[in-house]
């Protein structure tokens, strides 16, 4: 069922939009409005603002504006349907929405849905007896095997292949899809192996992953290539089982490899996924971001590792976001770590996490020997470098304070090396251009920006203005008109969700975005009226001179001339 306007503005009412987006982004209160690192480009210094009044953001870096529908529709990329739902939801309102869309990936969705479960049942067969066991030695019991869909591919050469082909897909879909391949024939990409089931963010199984379960020459695993729906830099495994997990506890434990993440979840720690041993990426982050937790790096307990937790947290901490680093002891992995040590050791570790900072400075501090000079002049150094890299000044005074007190340094010579950036700087390199626009499109922008925020100024425009000499802002300027006589009031956040053409609607963001930090004020509102009623002049003014030049009637320059000393005697 569509929900009305009316419906969808109470559910705008009711949602504090300084929550929501602070589900996604840390926010810091500054004067009015709240502050954050915008997450539609990348923002190394506050620049979102969020005004809890107005119900919109804005980033003065990236020029994205919006309401809290538009926020949620963007960050989760979904419908805007589907926005209103999550935010309804987020804040107990029941409603009645259908979201069975179809998409053009469905076809795709489907073929592994039937592959997982044709996978599932051969594991349960006498020929997955073995497969079993050795899931079962991996200490993995049944639940944690039904819950993850995990399954066996026998040694048959076609018979996933003529499945699909029967249910009405065609051999080059299921090559493209990654599930078959051809030779001579067609036949199945994963044979005799474990299978692993992949899913996207949204839960639709997208790949699988094939492990060897007995000795054997060939490769420890076969994943399924890159495809429309595959790609291995835009998931973390077991993401959509974790995410809700993590939102309740404010954390997420990141590990590398798959086996890690069904390992800790099967211990009863539900708020973990994977990167499929593959780098962070910026797909990655935002994943991340949307939930909005301390993200605890475990990655594996080797040199490899080490440096996988170096490049991840730097990228995480340029994002924004709270990084803490779990660096375990003795086994290589998590997998390994809880089967040797059980999850109570493992979950004691966690909570003993160390900040990302003073994870790299124990890094630094590897083989240094603190009794030479060159050591310890390296190591400085090398702090001050990373501290260059910060914008938290308590982070620099308390690492400041702390080398000049260890290694007898004067502090001001270790303040002298940090870079102080300032953010207003960081701001003018990046920041959006504006571009510039003439007087009076300036002034009918703030006109219209008046009169999205408060129907005293619509009422003031229709009885001394009533009409703008410009056909896209007319059309805007009726939109306005058409809000008000339908529901008898207006504000912004709700103007934004009304149903108009796109380039209304970018449009209208454009205006907000350029007038967002203007204070209302009625004097203002009527120095604008009376300059565009002036410009409006000049221009008919002018147009006048034009028609009078041009004619040789002499009533008709005498009646010209009338209307130009009018025009003229009321703007004096």
């Amino acid at each position: 069922m569509a929900l009305t306007q009316e419906e969808i503005n109470h559910i705008q009412s009711q949602a504090s939009i300084v929550d929501v987006i602070g589900s996604y982004i840390n926010l810091e209160k500054k004067g009015k409005n709240y502050f954050g690192l915008c997450p539609f480009h990348d923002d190394h210094a506050p620049s979102l603002s969020v005004s809890e009044d107005k119900k919109i953001y804005t980033c003065f870096v990236c020029g994205h504006t919006g309401n809290v529908f538009s926020f949620v529709q963007d960050i989760e990329n979904v419908s805007f349907i589907e926005a209103v739902k999550i935010v309804a939801e987020r804040n107990g309102i029941d409603v009645n929405i259908d979201l069975k869309n179809t998409t053009k990936y469905d076809k795709y969705y489907e073929a592994y849905d039937i592959a997982i479960k044709y996978y599932q049942n051969n594991i349960r067969s006498k020929d997955g007896k073995e497969a079993l066991e050795y899931l079962h030695k991996r200490g993995l019991n049944d639940e944690i095997i039904k819950e993850f869909d995990i399954g066996f591919a026998s040694k048959t050469n076609d018979t996933l292949t003529k499945l699909l082909i029967n249910k009405g897909y065609s051999e080059k879909e299921l090559i493209d899809i990654g599930l078959s391949n051809k030779g001579t024939t067609m036949y199945d990409l994963f044979r005799n192996r474990v299978i692993f089931p992949i899913h996207d963010s949204k839960g639709h199984p997208v790949a699988l992953s094939g492990r060897i379960y007995e000795k054997s020459d060939e490769a420890k695993y076969i994943n399924t290539k890159e495809t429309q729906v595959f790609k291995k830099g835009e998931i973390l495994f077991n993401y959509h089982r974790a995410i809700n997990e993590a939102k309740k506890m404010k954390k997420l434990v990141l590990v590398e490899g798959y086996m890690d993440a069904i390992r800790i979840y099967s211990e009863g720690i539900k708020n973990v996924c994977a990167t499929m041993g593959t780098a962070l990426t910026s797909e990655h982050v935002k994943l991340l971001k949307k939930i909005n937790v301390e993200i605890v790096l475990c990655f594996d307990n080797d040199q490899a590792g080490e440096k996988a937790t170096i490049a991840a947290g730097d990228i995480l901490d340029k994002a924004g976001l709270n990084i803490t680093v779990l660096r375990l002891s003795g086994e290589k992995d998590p997998d390994e770590y809880i089967l040797a040590n059980g999850v109570d050791k493992y979950k004691e570790a966690i909570d003993h996490s160390i900040s990302f900072f003073d994870f790299k400075l124990n890094v630094l501090k590897k083989n240094k020997d603190f009794n030479k000079v060159d050591d310890v002049s390296a190591y400085v150094n090398s702090v001050i470098n990373e501290l260059n890299k910060s914008n938290d000044q308590v982070l620099i005074d308390l690492t400041i304070n702390k080398l000049s007190s260890e290694y007898g340094i004067d502090k001001n010579i270790l303040l002298n090396k940090v870079i102080k950036v300032e953010d207003t700087k960081v701001l003018e390199v990046v920041s959006k251009p504006k571009v510039k626009k003439e007087k009076s499109i300036r002034l009918i922008e703030l006109l219209l920006f008046y009169m999205m925020n408060d129907i005293k100024y619509i009422k003031v425009y229709e009885k001394e203005l009533s009409y703008i000499n410009d056909d896209k802002y007319q059309l805007i300027c009726d939109e306005i008109l058409a809000f008000y006589l339908k529901y008898n009031y207006i504000n912004i956040a709700d103007f934004i969700s009304y149903e108009v053409d796109k380039d209304f609607y970018e449009n209208i963001l454009d205006i907000i975005d350029n007038n967002i930090n203007e204070e209302l004020s009625d004097r203002e509102f009527m120095a604008i009226i009376d300059k565009i009623k002036h410009i409006n002049d000049e221009n008919k003014i002018n147009e006048l001179k034009e028609k009078l030049k041009n004619t040789t009637d002499i009533n008709e320059k005498l009646k010209l001339t009338d209307e130009i000393a009018k025009l003229k005697k009321r703007d004096v």
